[in-house]
Order: C-alpha cells, then structure tokens, then sequence
C-alpha cells in the first residue's frame, strides 16, 4: 500500500486558513495543492529516505512507497510545512513589488504595506521552520558513518 497525497494535503489545510480554497472547484483546488506539494518534495527530496519524488502516481493520487509508520508523522509534518512556505511565497512577491512603489512615510504601523511587511516575516518563518525541520530529520535518520571527520 502506498501513500496518499491526501494525507499531506488535509496536513497542509489544515495550516492555513484560506477561504478561496472552499470557493474554487475541488479539481482546481487539488491540482493548487499538489503543486504545492510537489515543490515541497523537491526540496526536501535529498534529505527524505523515502523516494516521494518519483514514485508519485497523479492518476492514483499516491506516492508508491513503503514508509515505516514511525516515520509518518514526522514526515507529514515537514511536507505540509514545506507546502505553507509554497503557499506564502505568492504573497510575498507582492510585498516586495509594492515596496518598490510606496515611500517610506506609507509603511506606518496601520498601513497596507506595514501588514504585507508581517506576510513577509511570516513567510522568512515559515521558511526557516521548514529548513530546521530538514536539517533536523536528516541529523535524527541520516548515516553519520559516510561523514569523513
């Protein structure tokens, strides 16, 4: 049996808090999400001992590989953060390109720009979280004997 994308989907949303995912089709949102998803394999996929990114079946919807269930939940995790940090990233393109517009007297602390200056934060978070939570799993499950110390 393999691994549901669906586990790390309902993982993601349940991060989050985006109420255009219950107006947008359930195709539409789940092809959103996989792409998330997806990314985030990417860029965990030298770390993970398990291969998600190329056993993956879209038709099936499921990654077809064994994964000891001690592992599981630490590995849901971990995705679904690499998936917020996919979904932030949008929002921050944004910030950035508006800073470029406003003056510095525009980013008050009840400005606009002040509450995309916090996404932006938020998204640095979320993107150290997630490379933590990497470094971590690869310290707690990787072969420290290759190490030439």
């Amino acid at each position: 049996m393999g691994v549901p994308y669906d586990i790390f989907t309902g993982a993601f949303l349940s991060k989050i808090t985006e109420y255009e995912f219950i107006e947008l089709e359930e195709e539409n949102r789940t092809s959103i999400v996989d792409d998330y998803m997806k990314r985030a394999l990417a860029a965990f996929r030298k770390n993970c001992k398990y291969d998600f990114f190329t056993t993956g079946d879209d038709e099936t919807r499921s990654f077809d590989v064994e994964v000891d269930p001690s592992d599981l939940d630490e590995l849901i995790d971990i995705i679904s953060e690499g998936m917020l940090v996919q979904w932030l990233k949008p929002y921050v393109y944004r910030q950035e390109q508006l800073e470029n517009v406003l003056n510095t007297r525009d980013f008050t602390a009840y400005s606009p720009a002040e509450l995309l200056h916090r996404v932006g934060a938020a998204y640095k978070k979320a993107q150290d979280d997630y490379k933590n939570m990497i470094r971590e799993y690869s310290y707690n499950h990787g072969d420290l004997t290759d190490l030439h110390l």
